[in-house]
């Protein structure tokens, strides 16, 4: 088996909080854009469609992280071998994982926009 690049490693083991900070941005920017335009705020599927919005991000990023984590956890049962920057990789998806669902869960508890 080839030395891995640079590169594969480093997006091996950051990707979790790459995914994160791209949710991060994206649900910062959704709601901030909606609160500053009241005329964006609307009504899907009998939920703000803010709120909509965030929780599906939410889900796509959780779900990305585990198909990256996943594929590489059989790729390292196949080896045999795991070492310590596949162990990094999966805490850090880990983490990420709890960072999105806190970043979540204010949305099912404070309004948006704070307008009741």
């Amino acid at each position: 088996m080839a030395t891995p690049t640079f590169t594969r490693s480093f997006l091996r083991l950051f990707s979790a909080p790459i995914i994160w900070a791209v949710h991060f941005l994206a649900v910062y920017t959704i709601t901030g854009i909606a609160c500053a335009r009241p005329q964006l705020q609307r009504q899907w599927l009998g939920m703000d469609a803010v709120v909509l919005g965030i929780c599906v991000a939410s889900a796509v990023a959780i779900a990305a992280i585990c198909v990256l984590h996943l594929r590489d956890w059989r790729r390292r049962l196949r080896s045999g071998k795991t070492d310590f920057t596949h162990w990094t990789a999966s805490s850090l998806g880990l983490l990420s994982v709890i960072a999105i669902f806190w970043e979540t869960i204010p949305v099912f508890l404070v309004p948006v926009c704070g307008v009741p």
